[in-house]
């Protein structure tokens, strides 16, 4: 993670686990496979630094096989496995955020109002209207609601929740059920949107909005598709999907707007091992992550993780990041001039590493640091240990001799974003705005003793900080903690 960004909202998107799927042989495949892909997620979660705990995990359709028909056994299968996963990453219930595919159908119920829809798109409104025919058509994803209400109880054809990120905004997630008409394999232009899923589409409002759909709303699976392409791209800021098995992260709509669209279609997470054998990309499955970078603009991180045989594990997937990458960037909102504080982090990607100081580390020598330096930036939320004396006074000579200190500081007005980390480092409510404005009573008397009081600029920003960095002409010292109870 470069310094300055944050990440705001982080997920794991996941589909196409398709329990209950083939013979004994291919559910013992299937089992180590997605027995792999949970360990894959805690292993990644508790040691690499720069990846965010998730904050949410999104399955989007063919949770089960046969709508739990071919075996009773499918859907307990998934809870068990969402339940271990869930709680592996200290995530409730509700936390967990589901859609049906075509294979959470169960194909022999409610044929003739299938196939009436398919003859006349127009009547599906007046099917979900009548309460027999509405019955009788959700009848075909009974089973799969009953093992979604363990979750969260959501409506079957489309529901909508918020989520409130501190010093962020709303997140707004539409789920919506795009297998409503899937009978067989011939689904191909035949599914349909109802009325109110539309409805709730042209609606939905947020700083971030995400769209939760089985079916890629390209490549003609359901009707008017255009016409929903163009509604999807107006309202909605991230679409997760799956069905096709092959993964993609696109920015589908750019146009020279400040903001963007962005498809991403999962990997399905247990592919038959008969396609993977012919050659097409393997199991696999996404974290991802909103990202503020230090220009403040708005990032969709993606880290795609893939089943490499070779290995007989979960690997990064190179062919869905850049090139020397491991992860892969798309921009949803361009910086918004005048907001946050590029000052200390002009540059940022160019500049050299110094070091890494963890708390409870050996102390920074500031005298050593800054000896003969022209500039100074200092970039976190309090920064006091660095002002105080007799520390100050190696700052005071820097600027004496002309150099120049640019100071950004966390804005302990912002009680939410003060509150926040008080919690994290399990302070008093209150301590860190204390330390932050005992860093700028350091700073002013610093800046009074100055001949040319210019050369010490002092900045503040309601962002929230996950590193405190210190930039010395040219090398970074950064220092990493916890904004994450428990994790660094």
């Amino acid at each position: 993670m470069s310094i300055g960004e944050r990440h705001v909202f982080s997920w794991i998107h996941l589909s196409d686990l398709h329990f209950g799927h083939g013979d004994v042989s291919y559910g013992w495949n299937q089992t180590t496979v997605l027995t792999m892909l949970k360990e894959d997620i805690k292993n990644a979660t508790q040691q690499w630094p720069e990846l965010p705990s998730p904050q949410a995990i999104f399955l989007t359709g063919d949770i089960g096989f046969s709508g739990a028909l071919k075996s009773a056994d499918e859907y307990r299968q998934a809870s068990r496995f969402l339940e271990d996963l869930g709680g592996a990453l200290g995530l409730p219930s509700e936390k967990i955020f589901v859609v049906p595919g075509n294979h959470d159908v169960q194909r022999d119920v409610a044929k003739d109002l299938v196939e009436r829809v398919r003859l006349d798109p127009a009547v599906l409104d007046a099917i979900l209207a009548d309460p027999a025919e509405n019955a009788k058509l959700l009848t075909r994803q009974a089973n799969y609601k009953a093992f979604a209400d363990t979750f969260a109880k959501r409506d079957l054809v489309a529901w909508v929740e918020s989520l409130d990120v501190v010093d962020f905004g709303k997140i707004v997630i539409l789920g919506m059920n795009t297998a409503l008409l899937c009978n067989d394999e011939k689904d191909l232009g035949k599914l349909v949107l109802s009325g109110e899923q539309k409805h709730q589409l042209s609606t939905v409002r947020g700083r971030v909005t995400f769209l939760l759909t089985h079916h890629p709303l390209e490549g003609g699976w359901l009707v008017d598709e255009s016409s929903l392409l163009n509604s999807v791209q107006s309202h909605i800021k991230i679409h997760l999907c799956g069905h096709v098995h092959d993964p993609q992260v696109n920015l589908v709509s750019s146009g020279g707007k400040a903001n963007h669209h962005i498809r991403v279609v999962a990997a399905a997470a247990h592919r038959d091992p008969k396609e993977v054998a012919s050659g097409k990309v393997s199991h696999g499955y996404n974290f991802s992550s909103l990202v503020v970078d230090a220009q403040g603009a708005l990032q969709v991180r993606t880290w795609p993780r893939r089943w490499l045989p070779t290995w007989d594990s979960f690997r990064v997937d190179h062919l869905g990041v850049p090139d020397r990458s491991f992860y892969d960037d798309k921009e949803l909102e361009k910086a918004q001039q005048g907001k946050g504080s590029g000052l200390v982090l002009e540059g940022h990607g160019q500049v050299r590493l110094a070091g890494v100081h963890w708390w409870g580390s050996p102390e920074i020598r500031w005298g050593e640091l800054l000896f003969g330096k022209k500039a100074f930036d200092v970039f976190g939320i309090a920064a006091r240990e660095v002002f105080k004396q007799p520390k100050g006074e190696h700052v005071r000579a820097l600027l004496e001799r002309g150099g120049q200190v640019r100071v950004v500081l966390a804005d302990p007005r912002t009680k939410v974003g003060m509150a926040r980390y008080d919690e994290d480092f399990n302070a008093p409510l209150g301590d860190r705005s204390g330390k932050v404005l005992e860093a700028l009573e350091y700073l002013d008397e610093l800046r009074k003793g100055l001949r040319n009081p210019d050369r010490l600029q002092v900045l503040l920003t309601v962002r929230s900080f996950k590193y405190s960095a210190y930039r010395i002409d040219g090398d970074v010292l950064f220092v990493p903690y916890r904004m994450t109870p428990g994790k660094r």
